[in-house]
């Protein structure tokens, strides 16, 4: 009897060594055995849809497109790093119209382009007016526009008034040849200046010892008849507006910034002005005003610059565009449409080799005409797809199966700047009912 049960535990231990060896020959050829590619549905425009039958996107509502999912190779630390990379082959990139640039250190330089209009410098902009009664007999000046310079001839004028100061002129000067009375004939001269009679015209009268009817007035300043207000024999009050001259040589330009580049706008800065009248020429000028309120409709404050006005080629109220410069040292520029904003992710495709290219998050500064300085994620003299970045990354999407902007729990889909999410849109709308 002890034989028979040695023989039977001898055998119970044999099935049980077989039992477990055939387990793990089975188990090891489940793992040599390749899985199945797998089937499935998609939207080109919102790969984050999968079906397992065709039919309808219930996003945007276009046809599902059908397409085979690899199998997954075991994961290893080369094959998370390549899961992370997209692969172009020449051909493909060509398609994608996908240009590479170089990130390099350059000048930091903000230029801010506003449209703006030129208008009479206040300071040059004089009326005169008429400094008695009278009745303007002659004009020497009969045209808007013409120009003036100090001391010519403007008008004739008789006015009673003036008679009867010259009259008083001479009086004074009479009784001063009997008696002391100085006093008395400078301030008889004193009013004939008063009323704009010149040295010379005073002169005359005292050597003359005449009284002249008509008087001519002439300009005190040089300038542009901007108005002309008057007619030949028409009859004026004292303080009656005649002419309105500016001196053109200097003009003044007015922009209007946004309140947020206000930091960016110096007094003294140069500015750059173009016109459409002179579309091959550049104008400079300075900037000598920043005014004190801002416009609480357009969220705008005015900027005033002075520009030279060389060969009369400027005219007030022209239209035109000016340019503010600001630089800000050196830093790291891309251009605006290699980066991908994605919710709180800004994503750059770097050439990791040939064909190969890596998505990278970058840490983004100011905006500097059409490049963004990056202030972390890339290293000088790395290569960018600096256009062609938003094909790749809808390749990622669809490589992966889930778009980029849905990792780490984000709910928004990769964008480039400008570009509206309707998908988004259509999609709380569709909640919304």
């Amino acid at each position: 009897m002890n034989g028979i049960k040695y023989s039977l535990q001898i055998l119970t231990l044999f099935s049980f060594l077989f039992i477990g060896c055939s387990g793990n020959e089975n188990s090891k050829d489940n793992k040599n055995e390749k899985p199945k590619a797998k089937e499935y549905w998609t939207c080109t425009m919102h790969p984050q849809v999968r079906m397992d039958g065709p039919g309808a996107c219930p996003i945007c509502g276009m046809d599902l497109i059908k397409k085979t999912e690899e199998p997954k190779e075991p994961a290893s630390s080369s094959a998370t790093d390549m899961e992370k990379m997209v692969s172009l082959s020449g051909e493909k990139q060509i398609l994608a119209n996908v240009s590479i640039v170089k990130v390099l250190r350059e000048k930091l330089t903000k230029e801010i382009s506003v449209y703006s209009y030129l208008d009479f410098a206040e300071q040059s902009r004089k009326v005169i007016s008429a400094r008695f009664s009278g009745r303007i007999e002659k004009l020497f000046v009969d045209r808007t526009g013409q120009y003036i310079k100090k001391g010519e001839p403007l008008f004739e004028i008789y006015s009673p008034d003036l008679v009867q100061a010259q009259n008083d002129f001479l009086i004074a000067l009479t009784g001063a040849q009997q008696i002391d009375n100085s006093s008395l004939v400078a301030a008889a001269k004193n009013k004939l200046e008063l009323f704009g009679m010149t040295t010379a015209q005073i002169t005359e009268i005292e050597s003359t010892r005449k009284i002249k009817n008509l008087l001519t007035y002439y300009s005190p300043a040089s300038g542009t008849v901007i108005e002309k207000k008057v007619q030949e024999g028409v009859y004026v009050n004292e303080g009656s507006s005649i002419f309105e001259i500016a001196e053109l040589s200097t003009l003044w330009n007015i922009s209007e910034i946004n309140e947020k580049d206000l930091g960016s706008i110096r007094i003294g800065a140069t500015v750059k002005l173009n016109l459409k009248a002179f579309p091959q020429e550049e104008f400079t000028g300075k900037v000598t005003f920043i005014y004190p309120v801002v416009n609480s409709k357009t969220r705008t404050i005015k900027i005033r610059s002075e520009v030279a006005n060389k060969g009369g080629k400027l005219k007030p109220q022209m239209y035109g565009e000016t340019v503010f410069s600001t630089s800000s040292g050196e830093g790291l520029l891309v251009p605006a449409e290699a980066l991908i904003f994605s919710g709180k992710r800004t994503v750059v495709w770097v050439k990791a080799s040939d064909g190969m290219f890596e998505a990278r998050d970058v840490k983004t500064g100011s905006k500097y005409g059409k490049k963004y300085h990056v202030l972390e994620g890339l290293e000088e003299n790395e290569e960018v797809a600096a256009s062609g970045g938003f094909l790749i990354d809808s390749e990622s999407q669809l490589k992966s199966g889930m778009p980029s902007g849905h990792q780490h729990g984000e709910t928004s889909t990769p964008k480039k700047e400008g570009v509206v999410d309707k998908s988004t849109k259509k999609s709380e709308e569709h909640k919304n009912h």
